[in-house]
Formats: C-alpha cells, structure tokens, sequence
C-alpha cells in the first residue's frame, strides 16, 4: 500500500518534499490478489460518472432468483480492481442478492488519478447508490467493503441514508495514524511523526482533500445502519485495534465484531472458512427483509 512512500519519507528531504506524497495518492497498478472464477456473461457493463465528471467501469450482477433480496455495492482495497470481488458477486447472486462490482477513481479501468482515501470516493458511492435506487427503487443497498474500501464504506455510509447495511473488512480507523503505522512497521519501529505528517499533507494539497478528515473512526459516530465488522488478530498491515475502535464508536444498535483467529490482512475468508462466510450472508439476509 505505502511501502515505497513509507521509504521515500525516509530518504531524504527532497524525496519526502517531491516524491513521497505521489506515493500515497497513486495507487500501484495490477495487485497480484487472487482472482476467483467467474462468468463474465452474467455481468453487465456499469459506467459511472463522478460528480468531477470521471468515467468509472464497473458491472452489473443481477441475482439469480425471481426475487432480488438486497443490492451490495463492493469496494476493493487500494491497488485493487472490480475482478477481486467478481467470484463473491456470483455467491451472492445464487443467494438471491444483486451486485455492483467497479473500479475505484484512479484504478483498474476507471479514470481519475489519485486515491483520496474517501474524502471523493465516497461521493462516487452516492452516485452508484442513486443509479441503483432509479433502478430498483424498493431494494434495499449495502456495502461491502475491504481495507480501503472498508474506510470508504464507512464514510459513504455517514453520509448516504439510503445505505441501509454495511460489511467492513480489515480496514483503519484514521488515515493520518495509518501511514505513520506502516512507516513505522517497514523500518522496524523506527520512524518520524514529522516526516509522515509533512508527506501526508503535501499529499492531500495534490489530490484536493484534507488527510485529517479521513477517519473513519470518526464516521463510525453517525453510523446507524446495521453493520458488521470483520478482522484478523495477526493483521500486520491494519491492526485489529483499529476495528475494536471503530466498533466501540458506532452509533448502531445493530453491530457485530468478528475477530478471526489467526488471520492477517490477505487471508481474512481463508482463515474464517465457510462459517465466516455463512454469517456474511446470514447478515445480509437479516438486513434485506
């Protein structure tokens, strides 16, 4: 994720003023995430457009009942892409849910070149949910988010009432203490507050966001809609105290921590097995009535 930003905070004056904050904002290209199998006839072409006039791809998976229970709308992590979530839109659509699956601005195939972490993702959220709602008006829309897509869902959620359900995954509490987490686990604990913050800022002056209002902890304060947080106790790269924070500050009446045994940040489904996976949709169609 930051693994070259977090070296170049590191490297120098010039490279913490010129180059590190390009780092953070662009996302690296083609993540080597396993991609389940999936029919790509079952899918329909998305496209849509930002409220900054971006073109996002994406796809339509429409359920494969009479009756369509819910809609979810999936949110890869950074350096991810629609196709890492393409084999769990076709699970769910044999459970009778349909599915948006698309590329964040500045990924995949989608336009726009930097990842503001939320601060405009979310906004492209509310876009996807006010197509959705045009075409099935009396379906009921979820998130389904994973790391940064996890943070994102959050945000979207604060702010969209017609997201009536979220999934989180493995994802931070606060934008500004995750990159000077991971500038601290890549030189073993070293690492400079100062150097994390400057990159950090310059970075959002780029991108046209404000860094110290991604915090999805935050958020999380003006979340009522039914929510289920899911992380590994051995995630390396987002701790696990990070989702017991987020969980303690809903606003929701309806929550459920899972804290999955033994599990890092890649191998969350892995580790939790199919009971993991029963609960997911379990959750969904508790909330989808």
């Amino acid at each position: 994720m930051l693994y070259l930003g977090i070296f170049l905070l590191l490297g120098g004056w010039a490279a913490a003023i010129f180059a590190a904050p390009y780092t953070i904002i662009i996302p690296p290209r083609g993540h080597k995430y396993a991609i389940p199998a999936f029919r790509l006839t079952a899918f329909y072409p998305l496209e849509i457009i930002t409220f900054d006039a971006f073109k996002l791809k994406g796809y339509f998976r429409p359920a494969d009942t009479l009756k369509t229970k819910g809609i979810i709308i999936f949110l890869h992590g950074i350096g991810g892409k629609k196709e890492h979530f393409m084999g769990s839109a076709e699970m769910l659509a044999r459970e009778g849910f349909a599915s948006v699956v698309y590329d964040a601005r500045a990924h995949g195939e989608s336009q726009g070149k930097y990842c503001t972490y939320g601060s405009k993702e979310k906004l492209d959220v509310q876009a996807i949910v006010q197509l959705m709602k045009e075409k099935m008006p009396d379906t009921k829309i979820g998130v389904w988010g994973n790391s940064l897509g996890g943070a994102v869902a959050l945000q979207a959620m604060e702010i969209t009432p017609d997201l009536s359900f979220g999934i989180i995954l493995s994802t931070f509490a606060d934008l500004r203490q995750i990159v000077f987490d991971y500038q601290k686990r890549i030189l073993h604990g070293l690492g400079s507050r100062k150097r994390s913050d400057k990159a950090l800022r310059k970075a959002g002056e780029i991108a046209g966001f404000i860094p110290e209002q991604i915090r999805p902890v935050l958020a999380a304060t003006k979340i009522e809609q039914a929510i289920l947080i899911a992380h590994g106790d051995k995630d390396k790269n987002i701790s696990v105290a990070y989702a017991k924070s987020i969980f303690n500050a809903l606003s929701s009446a309806q929550k459920e921590l899972i804290i999955v045994p033994g599990a890092g940040h890649f191998d969350l489904f892995e580790r939790g097995g199919a009971s993991l996976n029963q609960r997911f949709i379990d959750f969904l169609n508790e909330h989808t009535q």
